[in-house]
């Protein structure tokens, strides 16, 4: 099975990294209680990775030709590694960060992290973005971990396909403009990545955008965004440099087919741009252009157009764009919406949480993925060691919730109509 040309630009965007790792992706799951031993955890991976034939497909073929084919020496005893872990999550996300995945196997792997602190363990699902998406990498995990049985396939599709309106859609492939205002883009980049994170009851999320009139990843960027104006605030304020500007961030929709053969396999994922209102002074206004971008129709002729273009597209030509397409000054960061739709678990014992584990993009310092598992949204936030303050942005998103759920107490966002799209 040939590679798809977006396999290819993220087998080349890894090698613009001092470590191939950068471009894994995936989920830590963590668990209340004594972790299990390695046996039982692969016992558990064999019963279900029948489930998931697309796992035992290696990278084969020569540069000029990659191409997918099944690994004739296919054990997943070689995919499940431990790690020791230490006091706190975050820890363990360090080494997590850093462990490689053998070339010559299919490309992922199971880390069992005997301490993810207060009393707790995990798991770590990564895969290599050219060989998953975001969405396939949820699938894997919902059919490892979820529950008993043959889990439902989960639709990896935006829409079926349909016609393309070139004519509304070809101004969003227009070049965004260079970000010469915000701060962080002026720290030359460490190049090595730390992780930080947030938990939300997404209750709390359902009672602010009943009374903002949003949805929840609507919100979700406006609170991206206000923790952005938290961590630089000379930046966005009257005589800043970006006052009245904002940053363009990259959210990935999913581009494949219907009647894909091995829906988990490849990358399938393009590219939306959404232009985070930091420099906008109006909160309501904030809310509100982040509605309009995150509309369902517009994300749905950017998937169709990307697709229609994909198909066509030869490697060569998408290897010229590449350089564009991941250069920080002209998209500084990534955001990811992410939902488990299946109660994950281990032998009976419930995950007390699911955090991404996304990838970085080449000097791009900062990439902010949520997901929503079992009534709770657990936020990450992947940054570039060299940025100062990026520990604190966890608390900053929780300021920016609380100041959100204030406002929209005070009216704010309904006299204006704010995310209604």
């Amino acid at each position: 099975m040939p590679l798809a040309v977006l396999d290819r630009l993220s087998l080349d965007v890894a090698a613009l990294h001092a470590t191939d790792s950068a471009l894994h992706l995936g989920g830590l799951i963590v668990f209340d209680g004594e972790p299990p031993s390695r046996a039982r955890v692969l016992d558990h991976l064999r019963r279900r990775i029948g489930l998931l034939p697309e796992l035992a497909h290696r990278l084969a073929g020569d540069p000029g030709r990659p191409c997918w084919e099944p690994d004739p020496g296919f054990d997943p005893d070689r995919h499940l590694y431990e790690l020791p872990g230490g006091a706190d999550p975050l820890t363990a996300v360090v080494e997590l960060l850093r462990q490689p995945l053998p070339r010559e196997r299919p490309l992922w792997g199971i880390w069992l992290v005997r301490r993810a602190g207060d009393g707790r363990w995990g798991l770590c699902y990564r895969a290599h973005h050219a060989f998953q998406d975001g969405a396939a990498a949820v699938a894997t995990l919902e059919r490892l971990l979820g529950p008993e049985g043959a889990p439902r396939a989960r639709a990896l599709t935006f829409r079926p396909p349909r016609p393309v309106p070139w004519a509304a859609v070809l101004p969003e492939f227009r070049p965004p403009r260079r970000v010469t205002w915000w701060p962080a883009l002026d720290t030359p980049p460490a190049l090595s990545y730390a992780a930080a994170f947030a938990d939300v009851d997404t209750a709390r999320l359902h009672a602010l955008g009943r009374l903002a009139g949003a949805t929840v990843p609507q919100l979700c960027l406006a609170l991206a965004t206000e923790t952005l104006r938290d961590w630089h605030p000379d930046a966005w304020g009257p005589g800043g440099p970006g006052h009245g500007l904002g940053l363009r961030a990259n959210l990935g929709i999913s581009v494949r087919d219907p009647d894909d053969p091995r829906p988990l396999l490849g990358n399938r994922v393009a590219v939306a741009g959404i232009d985070l209102p930091c420099g906008e002074p109006d909160p309501a206004r904030r809310l509100d252009r982040l509605g309009r971008a995150l509309d369902h129709t517009r994300l749905a002729r950017l998937a169709d157009a990307h697709r229609a273009v994909l198909r066509g597209l030869p490697y060569r030509i998408g290897r010229l764009a590449l350089g564009r397409s991941v250069d920080a000054r002209y998209t500084p960061l990534s955001v990811a919406d992410l939902r488990v739709r299946q109660p994950l678990g281990f032998a009976g014992t419930p995950a007390a949480a699911v955090y991404a584990l996304p990838v970085m993009v080449p000097g791009q310092p900062l990439f902010v993925a949520w997901l929503v598992h079992r009534r709770r949204l657990h936020v990450t936030f992947l940054a570039d060691r060299a940025l100062a303050g990026a520990e604190h942005l966890p608390e900053a998103w929780e300021s920016a919730l609380e100041e959100c759920e204030r406002r929209a107490g005070a009216g704010v966002f309904a006299r204006t109509g704010a995310g209604a799209s």
